[in-house]
């Protein structure tokens, strides 16, 4: 009996197992699906095989030549093109003398082909269909057929209202040679979708053969698993003798004091731990490792696949080469792909796929496939919230950090505001419908900029503010505490744990609130906007650069309200956040926010305030508040406590050091009220500039100072700070860990680009 074999399938409903392996070679108990075809085959007298190959063919050819020798010749077609199910066959054998038997690579039988070959004759039909009764024959495609077996029609995989027959198809044929005229050369064509409705047209002759047996379809991981679990029970015959009552194993049972459950299945070469419970339904495949305590249930471990102590396995798989380190655990149907390392108390939820070569950090909840990149262990990142799990945030990760924001103890009042992209306004209604379905407030101040944001959440007193933004085609989530400040390190590690935890409560429906529109708050904030400036700016020439449309807009309505000319002895270029702003001035060129801040802390200090700025701000403007008899207080950017309370408190009232327009316009009262321009005023300033850097280290931001291994670095309550007779450099740790923000400072631009590009230099070269 000639045969071909069905081979070029991707398997993409079984990966991340399928990236490294086709899907004929998977294994079910240590034995490619292949291996069980074949030998299938052989026993039925079919040593004549043309197989289809597409997808890693040469994974396959090199699989046959290790087959034994037995009488089975093989001949491998490369699709070089798509041809579907029947094209494949039609150019793998074109000229046919007798009837070829089609076997599907997806799955493994005991059907009898010689009975199946016998009715097939008697029938004289063209085309035999081998089918198989199935209790819910809804996953599969149906064959109908009359009492003499004669096909009349198809169905591809009905719901329980069009199920009239459980004639499940299995991807097994028998046709005439002349069948193969029917099907184009070149072109794709299947059996179930092209062939068979134009043979049944054309009045061929086509029977269904109810095969008795075993037959399973390995389809997804389900059928996989489950496919396993037949075997462990006799279903279909094992690739080993049983050692014991449902204990198959190749080789003696591996040394140590542990626990079998049958059914199982132990491969050559394998170490299990002492305490570890295998079974039942476990499959362990050759060289696998099992620790101490470890757990295995219903799982399959493919070959050299690591167990480590204490970690435990139900109903999953670990791929070949992959790690599941101490106390990890795997949940229903969850995947681990070859060479990937889930890490210590690691928790992978069900159905869960995690491609090859992945690492999972310590400590994570993974309820979200992983296919690129890896997951963040935290939700934060140096940009806000910008991924989830390794994921763009799509409307699942948005729910889930609404979820575990309304539970957090600054989500009870909650200000949300967007860019105005439509991407964003998804975003943004996910987020405010989860809020209040959790009994949270939500204030809705609209369209705006980041800013804008932090002035609403300072003049509403609320605990938290939210503003949504799209970036490079992502959706990025920045956040805020109470008068627009940073988010303090235990808040965010609130709202990190219940989102990776997945621990959220249920809240009554009678909590849910309704939302409140404060878009008109915008008129607060042009209003106190202008009065920043505290004169009219009759003298004041101006022209506003802005990419950001409600920026550029807002801020020339404002200077058209402090009755300032149009015009262009200054220009003020704002960034797209409302966050920094440079100037120019024809006699001085470009003066960047640095300098500017200076300016209006000069002014404050002149007028006996002190200042609060954050931690990165330059070095100088403490000398600078000093020369005033002045201070400057600095809050963090992630305070891990209170230690920067006072800073706080005096910051709601500078809105200025974080708030570009309001710096704009209160330069602008300065040269007003002082009667001097631009350039004079930073006449008077000390010379200073400063140079920032963000670049990657290699080491934990931990081993900074001995990194540095200098006696003039002071350590900080955030980051370190160097000072030399050349001038000042603050070294700040990215909250990632794997990066470090540098701010070099001298009294000029060349020595401070050289103090960066050494610091650089050094870090580099540790």
């Amino acid at each position: 009996m000639k045969a071909v074999l069905l081979a070029g399938g991707f398997g993409t409903r079984l990966r991340p197992m399928t990236c490294t392996h086709p899907k004929p070679l998977v294994k079910l108990l240590g034995k490619p699906v292949l291996s069980y075809i074949l030998d299938w085959l052989h026993q039925n007298r079919a040593d004549d095989v043309s197989l289809t190959l597409a997808y890693l063919p040469e994974s396959i050819e090199a699989y046959l030549e290790t087959r034994p020798e037995n009488g089975m010749q093989f001949h491998c077609f490369r699709e070089e093109t798509p041809l579907g199910t029947a094209g494949s066959v039609k150019a793998a054998v074109p000229k046919a003398t007798e009837p070829l038997l089609i076997v599907s690579g997806d799955g493994v039988c005991d059907f009898d082909l010689q009975e199946a070959m016998r009715f097939h004759r008697e029938t004289g039909a063209q085309v035999t269909i081998l089918c198989k009764k199935v209790d819910d024959p809804r996953s599969y495609g149906l064959v109908y057929a009359d009492e003499n077996g004669r096909v009349t029609g198809f169905c591809e995989k009905p719901d329980w209202n069009a199920v009239s027959t459980d004639l499940a198809n299995t991807g097994i044929y028998i046709l005439d040679p002349e069948v193969l005229s029917e099907i184009p050369t070149g072109e794709a064509f299947d059996f179930s979708k092209d062939l068979f409705p134009k043979l049944l047209e054309k009045q061929y002759r086509l029977s269904a053969f109810c095969a008795e047996g075993y037959w399973c379809d390995i389809g997804d991981f389900s059928a996989y698993l489950s496919c396993q679990r037949d075997i462990l029970a006799g279903k279909l015959r094992p690739p080993v003798p049983a050692l014991a009552d449902g204990i198959f194993a190749k080789q003696a049972l591996p040394a140590g004091q542990y626990d079998l459950v049958p059914p199982v299945y132990i491969g050559k070469n394998v170490s299990i731990g002492d305490g570890a419970v295998i079974g039942p339904n476990a499959v362990l495949c050759d060289g696998c490792f099992v620790g101490q305590r470890a757990k295995i249930q219903g799982s399959v471990l493919l070959p050299s696949s690591v167990l480590q102590d204490a970690a435990g396995m139900n109903g999953a798989v670990l791929c070949e080469n992959a790690v599941l380190e101490c106390g990890a655990e795997l949940f229903e149907d969850s995947v681990v792909g070859a060479g990937s390392v889930v890490g210590k108390h690691v928790s992978v939820g069900p159905h869960v796929k995690i491609w090859p070569k992945k690492r999972i950090e310590d400590g994570m909840r993974v309820w979200g496939n992983i296919k690129y990149g890896s997951p963040q262990a935290g939700l934060f990142s140096e940009s806000g919230i910008c991924s989830a799990q390794g994921m763009p945030l799509d409307a699942v990760a948005c729910a889930k950090f609404g979820l575990a924001l309304a539970q957090s103890s600054v989500g009870s009042r909650v200000g949300l505001a967007t860019d105005g992209k439509p991407a964003s306004r998804a975003a943004y209604h996910i987020l405010a419908g989860t809020l209040t379905a959790q009994g949270s407030s939500v204030w809705n101040f609209g369209d705006g900029f980041l800013s804008e944001l932090y002035f609403f959440t300072a003049f509403c007193n609320l605990p938290a503010g939210v503003f949504i933004c799209e970036k490079y085609g992502k959706i990025q989530i920045r956040l805020c505490c109470a008068g627009g400040l940073p988010l303090p390190r235990g808040v965010r590690r609130e709202i990190e744990s219940c989102y990776q935890n997945g621990d959220f409560s249920r809240t009554a429906l009678s909590a849910c609130k309704e939302i409140s529109d404060m878009t008109s708050l915008e008129s607060m904030y042009l209003r106190e906007l202008s009065r920043e400036a505290g004169v009219p700016l009759h003298n004041q020439s101006v022209r506003v650069l802005c990419h950001n449309e409600k920026i550029h807009m807002l801020l020339e309505d404002c200077l058209f309200r402090l009755e300032a000319a149009d015009g262009d002895e200054i220009t003020l270029k704002i960034n797209n956040s409302g966050t920094a702003v440079s100037a120019f001035h024809r006699e001085c060129g470009w003066v960047p926010f640095d300098k500017l801040l200076a300016l209006c802390c000069q002014a404050d200090f002149a007028e006996g305030h002190d200042v609060a700025l954050r931690t990165d701000a330059p070095y100088v403007l403490t000398t600078l508040a000093g020369a005033y008899g002045r201070r400057v207080l600095r809050y963090l950017e992630i305070p891990a406590d209170d230690a920067d309370k006072d800073a706080r408190t005096l910051a709601l009232s500078q809105l200025y050091a974080r708030d570009a327009l309001f710096l704009s316009l209160r330069l602008l009262g300065i040269l007003q009220k002082t009667g001097k321009s631009l350039p004079t005023l930073l006449h008077d300033l000390p010379g200073f500039s400063v140079r920032r850097k963000v670049v990657p280290i290699d080491f934990p931001p931990t081993k900074l100072l001995e990194v540095l291994h200098a006696e003039n670095a002071e350590p900080l309550r955030e980051g370190v700070a160097l000072h030399t007779a050349r001038g000042h450099v603050f070294l700040m740790p990215m909250p990632s860990g794997k990066s470090l923000r540098i701010l070099a400072e001298a009294n000029d631009y060349e020595t401070s680009r050289e103090l960066c590009g050494e610091m650089e230099e050094r870090l580099r070269n540790h």
